[in-house]
């Protein structure tokens, strides 16, 4: 991936992805993750769809609003500080002017039934907007077993109005604590191939 650009160019166009995302990004957190993708990976080229994910998920897992935080760490990734605090900037300030607008309009005209029903539209839009977020998540993220039944227990325990905290703690627990199995087996597994001389790589074509 070629990121080659001068620092300047670099941070007028972070600056400028988040400045025209922010206010069409309707639902916000999470519905946002698909026009991210389009903008970073699709037509910027910034990153690949892993480096992405890894970033987005991140972002929902850290204290917060998931869209300003998505934009900061992107940021950072590209542009280290300067970087973070451009596409922040560029996130923030046209949010602040939507939000405004849209609350002036909605106290003007809060008793007419249309508005009522365009507000509903969006909520219907939005769900199917986290919906493929979700699909786009799972689709990189769930790998194995383990990864698969981690979302189904943190689903459940969503349900019962478990704290977000403790499902992100035991994720990352239970992933810290399979990955070192997970090595240390691949590390007893090469000495004793190297011991008895054996490649175990043969087994792969049996």
């Amino acid at each position: 991936m070629d990121r080659s650009e001068s620092s300047s160019p670099r941070l007028i166009s972070l600056f400028w992805s988040f400045l025209k995302l922010a206010p069409v990004s309707f639902g916000g957190g999470y519905a946002t993750f698909p026009a991210l993708e389009r903008e970073i990976v699709v037509s910027r080229k910034w990153m690949n769809e892993g480096e992405l994910q890894e970033t987005l998920s991140l972002a929902a897992a850290a204290p917060g609003g998931v869209a300003i935080n998505a934009s900061f760490l992107i940021g950072y990734r590209l542009g280290g500080l300067k970087g973070a605090a451009a596409a922040a900037i560029g996130a923030i300030v046209p949010t602040c002017l939507v939000v405004i607008g849209l609350f002036l309009l909605y106290h003007s005209f809060s008793d007419s039934l249309k508005v009522k029903g365009a507000l509903r539209g969006i909520g219907w839009g939005i769900v199917a907007m986290i919906l493929y977020t979700v699909f786009r998540l799972g689709r990189t993220s769930i790998k194995d077993t383990l990864t698969l039944a981690i979302a189904i227990i943190s689903l459940i325990l969503l349900f019962i109005e478990t704290h977000p905290i403790w499902l992100i703690v035991g994720g990352a627990a239970a992933g810290a604590v399979a990955t070192h199995d997970g090595v240390r087996s691949a590390a007893c597994s090469q000495t004793r191939s190297s011991e008895t001389g054996v490649d175990s790589s043969y087994m792969y074509f049996i």
